[in-house]
């Protein structure tokens, strides 16, 4: 049913954003509203990059520091009427490659697949990608922006993917009703939302690894929505949290569009990363919520010996607990149910991932 509803409405919106398009140009107005591009941050290989964003009309949302509920309600309500822009014509430069783009109906544009020239070696792990808007169906435009591209360092020694709501970022998806989501999801900023303790800490301490310098690469991956991704990147910047490429859902997928044995969009996502890292193990990290245990199960089984570790923290729904204890019996899956993050730390410093002083000295610094 739910997804019958999100068809419903994807169609309805393409609709009337094709007849207003369509009338726009049989009266011949010139749209000279400003372009703006959402930039999401990539990742991939020296010779081969997964690279994504959006161009859409400037609905010119002041996010950064907010903290005022009503200020955030009209800053969401702006990110979910967004305008996307499709036709526009794009150049993307990373390194020495220039690769001319078109975004689709929904806005998007997108790159997946091998560089034409290899990017060079470096011991950082973020490009630089520049992108620039040279074109809309009905006029020229020059619109520039950046965005970064993810390369881990040879010194990695694994990746680190994890969930987003209930992960990190208090959602409480498994309120009544989904009231207390929407509240949230509505009425509260990055500045305003809340992360579980200790969660930065834990995550900082898998960046680092064994190592000084932080070289593990970190993904997150979540069912929110594209339009959320600004307010996820702040909150992740304001409450300490690795930075790492952010990818969400796009609701505007046609569902005959999507691969063969698609699987939902996280369990596609973690595909994707674990294949453009052939040789990296990965730690997944999720919460008793939703169905991430599960995802993460059928994950592993499909890459025998490349998850480190799974961290499953307890929403506090003794139902839920019982349910992923049941199952962890059944199939004899590795997969840790967590109260909180320093019993996770424990577990990864028992396993050589991380080490505990490293954990306890992020852990003080986010407390001062």
């Amino acid at each position: 049913m739910k997804r019958f509803f999100l068809r419903l409405a994807r169609h309805t919106n393409r609709f009337f954003s094709r007849l207003w398009r369509w009338l726009r140009n049989r009266t011949g107005r010139i749209p000279n509203w400003p372009v703006m591009v959402a930039a999401y941050r990539g990742y991939g290989r020296r010779e081969q990059v997964y690279l994504k964003g959006r161009v859409l009309k400037d609905r010119r949302i002041i996010a950064r520091n907010v903290n005022s509920r009503w200020r955030a309600l009209i800053n969401n309500y702006k990110r979910f009427s967004s305008r996307e822009i499709g036709g526009a014509r794009l150049s993307v430069k990373i390194g020495d490659n220039e690769l001319g783009l078109i975004t689709d109906e929904e806005g998007y544009f997108q790159f997946d697949g091998q560089l034409p020239a290899p990017l060079p070696e470096s011991e950082g792990q973020w490009r630089k990608v520049a992108i620039a808007v040279n074109s809309t169906p009905l006029r020229t435009v020059d619109v520039r922006a950046e965005s970064q591209l993810l390369v881990p360092p040879l010194r990695a020694e694994f990746g680190v993917i994890s969930d987003i709501d209930d992960t990190v970022l208090q959602t409480d998806v498994t309120s009544l009703l989904k009231l207390r989501l929407l509240y949230h999801t509505l009425l509260k900023s990055a500045a305003l939302r809340q992360s579980f303790s200790q969660a930065a800490a834990f995550f900082q301490a898998l960046h680092c690894g064994h190592q000084e310098a932080a070289g593990n690469p970190v993904f997150y991956v979540s069912n929110s929505p594209w339009n959320l991704y600004d307010l996820l990147e702040e909150f992740l910047s304001l409450n300490g949290l690795p930075d790492g490429p952010i990818l969400l859902r796009d609701f505007g997928v046609p569902y005959q569009d999507r691969p063969r044995n698609y699987k939902g969009h996280k369990h596609h996502s973690i595909v994707r990363i674990l294949k453009t890292y052939p040789d990296l193990p990965f730690v997944l990290i999720g919460d008793s919520g939703e169905k991430d245990a599960y995802i993460y199960w059928a994950v592993a089984q499909e890459f025998p010996g490349r998850i480190a570790a799974t961290y499953i923290r307890d929403v506090r729904s003794g139902r839920r607990a019982r349910r992923i204890a049941r199952f962890v019996a059944r199939t004899g899956a590795d997969i840790q149910l967590v109260a909180g993050y320093a019993e996770a730390a424990k577990d990864a410093a028992r396993r050589g991932l991380v080490r505990l002083d490293v954990f306890e000295r992020f852990r003080k610094e986010k407390v001062l």
